[in-house]
């Protein structure tokens, strides 16, 4: 995983309702707090979040996929 960068979420769960997870996600490096209503929610969040730094990160020229 050699130039690879590692993201950070901080993940708190608020309630568990409908046999899912509420609660808030915190991206680490950017500060950015989002609340998520379900787990499918949750892991949506995370995608997009890791998603937009690849963009980020090969529109810069620091980040090339193999």
């Amino acid at each position: 995983m050699a130039g690879k960068k590692e993201e950070t979420f901080v993940i708190r769960i608020h309630d568990c309702q409908n046999s899912t997870w509420q609660g808030s996600i915190l991206w680490a490096e950017k500060q950015e707090r989002k609340c998520f209503r379900s787990t499918l929610e949750m892991i949506s969040l995370i995608e997009e979040a890791v998603q937009l730094d690849r963009e980020n990160k090969a529109l810069e020229g620091g980040y090339h996929e193999k």
